[in-house]
Formats: C-alpha cells, sequence, structure tokens
C-alpha cells in the first residue's frame, strides 16, 4: 500500500518576499534608504518628501528655519554659536536617520509630488533660503573674516577666522575696540585697533602713543619684523575732527594703519570684532586656548 503525497518545492530560489501593499491590495513602489538618507542630508526634509511623507519634511524644513533664526539669536557669542550650529547638525542627522528608517519599512504611498524635478526643487528651494539667509546676516547683524596679514598679532594671527557684530551708523566706539573698516580707495576691509577717539589729539614719540599728551597704555603691541612704515616711530601731533578716529595694528612694524593712511572716518568703521571661532594658527598658547577666544 503506498502514500502518495504532494511535492514539497523547498528551493529557496522560488521564495519571494510579499509586496508591501496599500488598503486595496495593490502594491507600492519601494523607496531606496540610502538616497532617502542622502537626501535629507541635502537639504533637511527632503529625504522625507521622497518617501511620500511631505507633511513631515515640512516640519523638519520649518524646525530647521526656527533653529537657523535662533542661530542668529547666538553668533554673539562663541558658546552661542557652537551650541546652536551642533542644534542643527543634529537636527539634519535626525531627518537624515528618519528618513533612512521610514524607507526601510516600506509600505508609503506617494503622491504627486514623488516627481524627481520636485526634488530638485525642494533642494534648490532650500538652497535659496539658506543663501538668503547668510547674505541677511552679513548686511545687517554678524559678519565672519579671515586674517590675511601679521598686522594684528599677537591678537589676531594670520588665518584666524573671526566674528565681528554690524555697527548701526550711530554706535558709540571705545578706545581699543578692535573694528573692521572699508578702505576708501581699495575697498579692502581692514582690521586694526582704535586708539583715539573724535575731537582728540594723537600723537607717536619713539613708538609711544600719547592722546592729550597722556601715554596710552597698550600692553597688546608687538614691534615684530621689519618695519614697513619707515619714520612711523613718530608721527603727529594730529588732531582729530568730528567722526574720525585713529586707528593702529598691534604688530605696529607691520600694519598700514592711520600713520599711514590718516584718520579714519566713523562711516567707513562696518563691524566690531567679538571672537576667534576658529585660529589659524595655535600662537603662545595652543590652538584649543584661542578657540572662541574674545578679542580685546
Amino acid at each position: 500500500m503506498s502514500h502518495d503525497s504532494a511535492p514539497c518545492n523547498s528551493d529557496p530560489q522560488t521564495v519571494r518576499p510579499t509586496p508591501a501593499e496599500d488598503g486595496s491590495g495593490n502594491s507600492l513602489p519601494r523607496r531606496r534608504p540610502w538616497l532617502a538618507a542622502l537626501l535629507s542630508l541635502i537639504a533637511t526634509g527632503v529625504g522625507q518628501l521622497y518617501n511620500g511623507q511631505w507633511r513631515k519634511g515640512l516640519a523638519f524644513f520649518v524646525a530647521e528655519v526656527a533653529m537657523g533664526a535662533a542661530l542668529l539669536r547666538s553668533m554673539g557669542t562663541f558658546a552661542g554659536l557652537a551650541t546652536a550650529m551642533a542644534g542643527l547638525i543634529a537636527l539634519n542627522l535626525l531627518a537624515a536617520t528618519e528618513a533612512y528608517r521610514s524607507a526601510r519599512r516600506g509600505g508609503l504611498p506617494l503622491t504627486r509630488l514623488n516627481r524627481w524635478w520636485i526634488y530638485v526643487l525642494a533642494v534648490l528651494a532650500s538652497s535659496t533660503v539658506g543663501v538668503a539667509g547668510e547674505r541677511l546676516v552679513k548686511s545687517r547683524f554678524y559678519q565672519n573674516f579671515q586674517v590675511p596679514s601679521g598686522s594684528m598679532e599677537p591678537t589676531l594671527l594670520v588665518g584666524d577666522r573671526f566674528m565681528s557684530v554690524r555697527l548701526a551708523p550711530d554706535a558709540p566706539l571705545r578706545r581699543s575696540d578692535v573694528v573692521v573698516f572699508i578702505e576708501e580707495t581699495s575697498g579692502q576691509h581692514f582690521v586694526k585697533r582704535v586708539v583715539a577717539l573724535p575731537g582728540e589729539t594723537v600723537h607717536i614719540a619713539e613708538r609711544q602713543v600719547f592722546v592729550d599728551d597722556r601715554a596710552l597704555n597698550e600692553p597688546y603691541t608687538r614691534h615684530v619684523g621689519r618695519s614697513m612704515l619707515p619714520g612711523r616711530d613718530r608721527f603727529g601731533p594730529l588732531h582729530l575732527g568730528p567722526d574720525q578716529y585713529f586707528l593702529l595694528g598691534d604688530n605696529r612694524e607691520r600694519s598700514h594703519d592711520s600713520r599711514w593712511l590718516g584718520p579714519i572716518p566713523r562711516d567707513r568703521i562696518v563691524t566690531r570684532a567679538l571672537y576667534i571661532y576658529l585660529p589659524g594658527a595655535p600662537g603662545d598658547r595652543g590652538w584649543t586656548a584661542r578657540l572662541g577666544e574674545s578679542i580685546r
């Protein structure tokens, strides 16, 4: 007596995973997790848009704009800048991780927005908002610079990147402020220190600066290198008119400043230096000691 049974096909190559389905039983297109993550790294929220989750993508984008506004309010200090930047990076990584996991789970119904040109437009829109925000910040609030020469040593070294705050036309300046002004002839930005104020008389005798015949205490000065201004160890006297400032570099031997350019009008002084956010050299105290250092 024989017992016949249906053959069992155990060939693993014939096994197929069941595709994700929507409520009507139709299979849903699969999303590539790596591409979803990459898109959100390029522009926060675009990975969610690629997954068909445009509302979630919009929420991430709005959160990024809000954190960008928080960054603007925090840029006055290095700690505030670092904290806000860390928050923006964390948000971007969170969006990329969420997009990757959602795509990997699958079962995401797509919408009319799932077109390659929509993704391109979303990336361009995000980039446009970022560029516009950066230009607004530089024109109205803060501006960063990189030091090209040693004229402000030891306060600022070659390659230092520092943050400065925009000055209102009527903002007062104090003696020893480190400021950035636009040289009238060349249009270049120069960073120097305020030595004498409007209405004061300044003169230099044997490298010593006098303001209204009183010797100025300048612990920040250096005389290093071959002088680019022969004979400038003596200068003046010069009386400053209204809205005129006398500016000098901390390294007096290597500075192209008011000894050469004359007094600087107030309307040419555009920003005041705040802090070093990326040192270009370690200096005497080391790179980490100079990171975030206030400029005084």
